[in-house]
């Protein structure tokens, strides 16, 4: 997690010169923008789980195993079935295991497989992040999956997941990952919950650009979401779930929707 300022934060992401007044009137926020589309991503550990999100408002499904890793990579089976059963936009996590985002050569080959059967598969976007040991996006491995992935699928989406909120520096990561060609970035501002890390989602979403967007995720509910929304978040992320034991619940995604969706 990063110890730099705030305040710090938004002055590196916001230098006095030209090049930073484009970078602001580029990031224009949801709230003042009727154009601006808004998306609801539910976080789902089953199929079962995923259709009841589809099933009352949900844009897109993040798909997970090991719910008590806090996600990893689906088994063949799940993803034929979601494959299978599901009609909204899938985008797969690829994560060999639990614990940090530092992976031996191993669990990098099995990753590197990962993101080239989803791809084939004709999945929207895959969601990944690896560090180094300094705790700053390894970029030499990002870029090999990022490769992999479109060169076997060149419109797949890319999502650089919570791996971001243990990153040394923040906006220098913002940086990093855009220049990877990542689509989005889920994070909690580097805190426990999305409204907790308030502050740094406010810099990252309002001061260094919209590609990728930011996505806050962690804690995101019906009685919160709104004050997400109204910071410029265009997508959120959500387990829609009334604690972590428990599977996605239909009155959330729907509460959740019917916010995201409001104009």
């Amino acid at each position: 997690m990063s110890t730099v300022s705030i305040a710090t934060l938004v002055e590196f992401a916001n230098p006095l010169d030209p090049s930073a007044t484009a970078c602001r009137a580029s990031s224009a926020r949801a709230d003042n923008n009727p154009r601006v589309i808004r998306e609801l991503e539910i976080c789902c550990f089953s199929v079962a789980d995923a259709l009841v999100a589809q099933e009352n408002g949900a844009d897109r499904i993040e798909l997970c195993a090991g719910r008590p890793e806090g996600g990893t990579t689906p088994s063949a089976g799940m993803l034929q079935e979601a494959r299978d059963a599901l009609t909204i936009p899938v985008f797969v996590m690829v994560r060999p295991r639990g614990g940090d985002f530092q992976y031996d050569a191993y669990e990098f080959k099995a990753m590197q497989s990962d993101v080239v059967t989803i791809a084939e598969r004709g999945f929207d976007g895959i969601v990944f992040g690896i560090l180094d040991a300094e705790h700053n996006v390894d970029t030499h491995r990002c870029a090999q999956l990022v490769e992999a992935a479109r060169a076997t699928n060149p419109q797949i989406q890319l999502t650089f997941h919570r791996a971001f909120d243990e990153v040394a520096d923040p906006v220098n990561a913002y940086t990093t990952i855009a220049e990877l060609g990542f689509d989005r970035i889920l994070t909690s501002g580097q805190q426990e919950t999305a409204l907790v890390g308030i502050d740094l989602l406010d810099v990252l979403i309002n001061h260094c650009g919209n590609r990728p967007v930011v996505m806050p995720g962690g804690g995101v509910r019906p009685d919160n979401v709104e004050e997400l929304l109204s910071l410029g978040a265009t997508n959120v992320h959500s387990s829609a779930t009334p604690d972590s034991s428990r599977g996605v619940e239909a009155s959330t995604v729907a509460a959740l929707a019917g916010a995201v969706h409001r104009k």
